[in-house]
């Protein structure tokens, strides 16, 4: 059985940060500067907190994001990716956004909340925003147009590679 978690005072105390900065991490906000959200997952998985990485390499999950303006092709590429990760035993969770906006962050919350293996961006750019989270969380992420190879996409996301682009 593991040690009980400490309160999030001590965890504070024990990183040198406040009770929101402990909050912030535990939550995934990307505005905490990354050597002091290094510093708290440390701290909070010594406490005995679940974190981050623990939760990503449980899940069953992998998130992908298509742009609503995609060609007529992205419904075969999410076929064939929901198809490829049937055999490992993985299922996708899809977000479509309009073309040419950013991501929301609320959906990268939620994608914190429910853990993730990794994350798919098919015909869509994001953020360097974005892109800082998902590499300070260890989230795998890739963007591909259309044109994909599904079964190189799908490798790439569970081996752990960061932001590429395919196809």
């Amino acid at each position: 059985m593991s040690a009980p978690r400490r309160k999030l005072a001590v965890v504070a105390r024990e990183a040198g940060v406040s009770i929101s900065t402990v909050s912030k991490v535990l939550r995934a906000y990307p505005d905490v500067a990354p050597a002091t959200r290094t510093r708290v997952r440390e701290v909070l998985r010594r406490a005995g907190y679940p974190v981050d990485c623990d939760r990503r390499e449980e899940s069953v999950l992998v998130d992908v994001v298509v742009a609503s303006q995609s060609s007529g092709r992205a419904g075969d590429v999410l076929a064939g990716l929901a198809d490829a990760a049937r055999e490992p035993g993985l299922a996708l969770v899809v977000t479509t956004v309009n073309g040419g906006e950013p991501v929301p962050r609320l959906w990268l919350e939620r994608l914190f909340a429910r853990g993730t293996r990794g994350v798919v961006g098919l015909d869509v750019e994001f953020s360097d925003t974005q892109l800082a989270y998902l590499a300070a969380y260890e989230i795998p992420c890739v963007a591909v147009d259309s044109r994909a190879s599904i079964p190189e996409v799908l490798a790439a996301v569970l081996d752990g590679t960061y932001l590429s682009r395919a196809g």
